[in-house]
């Protein structure tokens, strides 16, 4: 397939880097549906070159895009955009968007004033509009990049109406410093079972509080797991090969028998593509399950809901209290 012909640009004078330029203009092509599930990106070297940038600078947008769930990544493949969930809430948000601020440029152009000093103007005058009172509530969520985060994160922002920044325990663990900027744009901090006490012994320094959440999976579909033959070779995938472990052992938890179950995750490619044709029945997690159904023949992909704990929605209920009381 060939990849659309795109006009990006990038501009050094901005306060916000082109990398983010970069991506922003790209989930405002999703977004806006000027790039369709099925499109190709550019290749990074080929944009990187157009754009007189770094290949590298191209790759982290394309990997951001990935972990957004916007993008598939493949190698040898290339960048495509995906159909799923969180392109379907992009939508939602910029088509509205881009009727707003079509007729915001009009007005502009109408008054003769400069578009990038008008959107600039904007961004400051929104600042200075922006309070403690009536901001709303920064919450910063770590998670390993295995697990499925877009889903704790799309339930912390839902259950709080919190602004939800994620962060990664591998990035923390190999750059010094990101954690300490990102707790102190937060107002709490939110992480998994799974990681718990390693961030709690991380944030001792920053006396922020932490909520500690946890997810299972959807009754009806553990008593369709329980229904299988127990000789059913069953895989459970997810972004990393720890989220697909972490997926069956919930399963395991429930006292369900697993004889021939096997995990992996999208990052390994190879050992995808021998669970995909060798496993009978495939459970993925929402944040691949879209990404495997299109590259997978036959039917055997199925959703691997999960839900969260019900204390852990109270635990989230609670933390966005503490903000609307303040």
């Amino acid at each position: 397939m060939q990849h659309r012909r795109l006009v990006l640009r990038v501009d050094p004078t901005l306060t916000f880097n082109v990398n983010t330029q970069i991506k922003e203009q790209f989930k405002w092509l999703i977004g806006t549906g000027d790039m369709q599930a099925g499109d190709m990106l550019p290749p990074a070297g080929e944009l990187a070159e157009f754009l007189g940038l770094n290949r590298n600078t191209i790759n982290w947008v394309y990997s951001q895009l990935k972990e957004e769930g916007l993008v598939s990544v493949q190698k040898g493949r290339g960048t495509q955009v995906i159909a799923g969930p969180e392109v379907d809430r992009l939508q939602q948000e910029r088509i509205p968007m881009k009727k707003m601020l079509t007729h915001a440029q009009k007005e502009a152009v109408r008054n003769q004033v400069s578009l990038k000093q008008y959107f600039q103007a904007g961004l400051a005058y929104t600042l200075m509009l922006e309070t403690d009172s009536t901001r709303p509530q920064r919450l910063l969520f770590v998670e390993c990049k295995g697990h499925d985060h877009l889903f704790y994160s799309r339930e912390i922002s839902r259950l709080t109406g919190a602004d939800v920044e994620r962060c990664f325990l591998e990035d923390i663990r190999s750059e010094s410093g990101s954690l300490n900027e990102a707790v102190s744009r937060a107002d709490a901090v939110v992480t998994t079972l799974n990681h718990a006490e390693e961030v709690k012994q991380m944030l001792q320094p920053f006396g922020k509080k932490l909520t500690v959440i946890g997810a299972i999976i959807e009754q009806a579909s553990l008593l369709e797991i329980a229904k299988l033959p127990t000789a059913t070779s069953l895989a459970f995938v997810c972004l990393g090969k720890v989220g697909g472990e972490w997926m069956a052992e919930r399963v395991l938890e429930a006292g369900v028998k697993l004889s021939h179950c096997t995990a992996a995750g999208t990052e390994d490619s190879l050992l995808l593509s021998k669970v995909l044709t060798e496993t009978e029945r495939v459970y993925a997690s929402a944040a691949v399950y879209e990404h495997l159904k299109q590259i997978t023949p036959g039917n055997n992909v199925h959703l691997y809901p999960m839900q969260l704990e019900k204390s852990s929605e109270l635990l989230l209920q609670e933390l966005a209290a503490i903000k609307s009381i303040s």
